[in-house]
């Protein structure tokens, strides 16, 4: 088994799901802009590993997989293993069935990769797809994240879709003075409020695929957002 203890995130990721974006045009343009990295995962699994393929094949970006579980493993530089850490699911949380499955199906391939604490903070698909319970105070994600980190996690991801939730600063500024953790914050956002996020302290932004899929133009898009969060990176 390897586990990529250097690996580190660019400051902007773009979820992206097969289903949607398969054609290697899409990607060979992403590194026109100047993209180093890409995030692969969602519904589109069954493709997924003749995309990796031929990313490796037809680029030099580098290929970050976050598996919905063992069916979705593909050779990816990295590939997460996300413990969804306030998860009532079997499935998805950390020892959980899911994990553990996913896990050995990494391990048997012999690839690299990144296990990852990843918290539900809204009401969003993600919670009911992974019945999250909802933590209602901050010291209590300070805790979890505490926990985590001392039980060797490196990387937590605060899972923020949901429109009727804001980012709080406060938490921000307390997950970043636990040593030696890099914070990664999912959201919808724009490039304009990417930004801002990322000014509060933030080492990595991802967005997921519907923001793009839902794009007049995902390119310009992915423009928009390289030059708020990647050109002075």
């Amino acid at each position: 088994m390897q586990q990529d203890l250097t690996f580190k995130f660019d400051r902007y990721l773009p979820l992206l799901d097969p289903e949607h974006f398969s054609d290697i045009a899409f990607y060979q343009a992403l590194e026109k802009i100047g993209y180093r990295q890409v995030l692969l995962g969602g519904t589109g699994a069954t493709n997924l590993g003749h995309l990796c393929r031929e990313l490796k094949r037809h680029t030099t970006l580098q290929v970050v997989l976050y598996p919905a579980g063992p069916d979705s493993v593909a050779a990816a530089d990295v590939v997460l293993l996300p413990d969804v850490m306030n998860s009532n699911s079997h499935y998805a949380r950390p020892f959980g069935s899911g994990s553990v499955s996913t896990a050995m199906h990494i391990a048997q391939r012999g690839l690299n990769f990144l296990p990852l604490a990843y918290f539900i903070m809204g009401n969003s698909t993600a919670r009911w797809y992974f019945d999250a319970f909802m933590v209602p105070k901050m010291k209590i994600i300070v805790g979890y994240a505490l926990y985590a980190r001392m039980v060797g996690y490196r990387v937590l991801a605060l899972d923020y879709e949901d429109p009727a939730l804001q980012i709080d600063p406060k938490l921000i500024a307390a997950l970043r003075n636990i040593e030696g953790l890099q914070l990664v914050v999912s959201d919808e956002f724009t490039p304009e409020s990417a930004a801002e996020a990322m000014s509060l302290g933030i080492d990595t932004i991802v967005t997921p695929s519907n923001i793009y899929e839902d794009a007049a133009d995902p390119l310009a898009l992915a423009a928009e957002f390289h030059r708020k969060l990647l050109r002075s990176g």
